[in-house]
Formats: structure tokens, C-alpha cells, sequence
């Protein structure tokens, strides 16, 4: 993707980390604000991954440096961006064959916190800093923490998790909001 920054000198995307235990360690599009130049690429979305930036790799980057690069580059009038296409949702089955077995992972207000190495979990996918929008195609936005709790505490066989990062669920709805490079 390339994005032209001529006539406005700024990007019009915010990123957060792709957060540990990704496959890629880099930075993710969060937000594309209308009419900036990235969205006019119609190139960019929100998921997609970025590995390099005018063929610098990002990979590996702590999310600070990936920022201060960036913002080094700016206002030049071209960027050019490698990226990886993705969803911000996640989709993860777990399979718990009774409640003697625990899922391995921690819940706060429907926001993962916590993740036990070799679990049901993290072998099936759950990423620590996400928040899971739905369990068995039932969305849990509006559900309190007891409700999400109750269900994951009590389901065996299959479960159906959605999730995504935090960040990009607060910036929907409007509980944070975006630095736009």
C-alpha cells in the first residue's frame, strides 16, 4: 500500500502492538480516519498488519520505536507499507472435555488479562489483551463480568470464543481515542 501524505502531511491511521504471543510482533491498523489519505488508498484496513515501511522491517519493533519511525518520516509526500491483510475478530475453539480442566486464562470485565503457558488456551489461540465479544455466537458486549465469568466456568466440549484486541473494541465504542499518525 502506498499512502500519499502531499497535501495533508499526516497518515490518518492509528496502530496498537500486535501484543505477545503474536505470530508476527508488529504493529496493527486500530483506526482509519474517513477521508485521510490512508483510507483513500482503500488499500488499509482495520486488522491488517504492517511488516515494513519504505523497506524498513517493523518486525520485532517495540510499538514505541515503530511510532518514532514513523513520525520521522512525516510529512514526507510517499509512504510505502507492506501489509499483512487481517481481521481485528479472532476466532478460537476450545475444547474442554470436562471442568475438571481449566481453560487457563483470566477474565476481568470480559478482557483477557491473563493466559497459563501449555493451557487449553493458549494452545487453542486466546491472546492475552483482548476481549472476547462472543462465546458460542452469543455476544457477550453487554454481558457483565459475573455473566462472562458464569460461562466460561461452566461450559464443557466446545466453546466458541470471538475476540479482539482491547484497544480496537474501545476505540469502537468510544471509550479511547485514536492517535492518528
Amino acid at each position: 500500500a502506498v499512502v500519499s501524505t502531499q497535501s495533508t502531511g499526516a497518515l490518518g491511521f492509528a496502530l496498537i502492538s500486535s501484543g505477545p504471543g503474536s505470530i508476527i510482533p508488529t504493529v496493527i491498523v486500530s483506526s482509519i480516519r474517513p477521508a485521510s489519505p490512508a483510507y483513500k488508498t482503500e488499500l488499509l484496513n482495520v486488522g491488517n498488519q504492517l511488516l515494513e515501511i519504505n523497506g524498513r522491517s517493523l518486525v520485532g519493533l517495540s510499538y514505541e520505536a515503530i511510532i518514532s519511525y514513523i513520525r520521522s518520516l512525516l510529512p514526507s509526500t510517499k509512504i510505502e507499507m507492506q501489509v499483512v491483510p487481517g481481521s481485528p475478530v479472532l476466532v478460537i475453539e476450545l475444547i474442554r472435555p470436562d471442568l475438571k480442566y481449566p481453560l487457563g486464562f483470566s477474565v476481568k470485565d470480559g478482557h483477557i488479562t491473563t493466559l497459563v503457558r501449555g493451557s487449553i488456551g493458549e494452545r487453542a489461540g486466546v491472546r492475552v489483551g483482548h476481549r472476547i465479544i462472543a462465546i458460542n455466537g452469543e455476544s457477550t458486549v453487554t454481558l457483565d463480568h459475573d455473566s462472562i465469568a458464569g460461562i466460561l466456568l461452566s461450559e464443557t466440549g466446545k466453546l466458541l470464543l470471538k475476540t479482539m484486541p482491547s484497544q480496537i473494541f474501545n476505540l469502537m465504542l468510544g471509550l479511547e481515542e485514536p492517535e492518528y499518525l
